[in-house]
């Protein structure tokens, strides 16, 4: 078996990779770079315990099925669900947090990075598109939806009782407050700015300009736009396969490409050193 300090940072140093390719390469991991992430993690779940092996195989069969299902609903890169199998091979369970004393359960790794990843990922997220559409000047014509606003604040409402509920369990924590709180304001921010957030991701490319593994903005594109593009595509969809590429390449219309969308692999490293520092963030709300 491997030192732990030994996967820890080969596990810090294949995060931080993806992270640079997806931030500094356009959000495009190369293919040959993920397959040998993925055979790295391979080979160092073969050095853990037998018993290990199975539990560490079996979770990233689901992480790895489970991502599949969302990359095939355009929702998520291809890359990202390789390098959230890989995180699980690397590291099967959640370490003793470093910084908390907080019992973790045996609990699977990858479920506190993807929990702490999705975290930051709504704040991040909120909080660049809302920046970046105030320098374009698209949030001085934008007017919050009255439906809008009731969910956002239902939202908010939602996790103040949260807080009050675990605050009358465990007792009030300023950290786990600090942390229920930031969830629910970028939480009810994303839905107030939904439109915007939307429209500050995209770009309109014509088909010949898409790739493979491209998410398309379906859920902005009007009725008729739809219409259209499945008519020279039965199998039009959020994600450009290259079936799809193929059937409307010629096409002299533009369409929303998510071609703006933040780095996830970006927010899998603060989600690997958030878990590694405090665990599991469920863990630490409650416990």
């Amino acid at each position: 078996m491997l030192p732990f300090s030994l996967r820890i940072a080969v596990l810090l140093i294949i995060a931080l990779a993806y992270a640079l390719l997806d931030v500094f390469n356009k959000r495009n991991v190369p293919d040959a770079f993920a397959y040998a992430a993925l055979a790295v993690g391979v080979v160092v779940t073969l050095t853990y315990p037998v018993s290990v092996i199975y539990l560490s195989v079996l979770v990233a069969a689901a992480i790895g099925l489970f991502g599949y299902i969302v990359y095939r609903a355009g929702l998520m890169g291809a890359g990202d669900f390789f390098e959230f199998v890989t995180i699980s091979l690397l590291l099967p369970v959640q370490p003793a947090a470093i910084l908390s004393g907080i019992p973790q359960l045996n609990f699977p790794f990858i479920f506190s990075v993807l929990i702490a990843a999705g975290y930051t990922a709504v704040i991040g997220m909120v909080v660049y598109y809302l920046v970046k559409a105030a320098k374009s000047g698209a949030l001085e014509r934008y007017r919050v939806e009255r439906r809008k606003l009731y969910s956002g604040l239902a939202i908010a409402v939602a996790y103040l009782v949260l807080l009050f509920l675990l605050s009358w369990i465990t007792g009030f924590r300023p950290a786990a407050a600090f942390v229920i709180l930031l969830i629910a304001a970028a939480s009810a921010l994303t839905i107030f700015f939904e439109k915007a957030i939307n429209k500050e991701m995209v770009s309109y490319v014509y088909p010949n300009r898409l790739s493979e593994g491209d998410m398309i903005a379906t859920n902005l594109m009007k009725d008729d736009e739809l219409a259209f593009f499945k008519k020279r595509s039965k199998g039009f969809s959020r994600l450009a396969t290259k079936k799809l590429i193929g059937e409307i390449k010629g096409v002299k219309r533009k369409m929303p490409v998510y071609t703006e969308g933040v780095p996830l692999a970006l927010f899998a490293l603060i989600g690997i050193v958030i878990s590694l520092l405090f665990g599991n963030l469920l863990l630490y709300l409650i416990l």
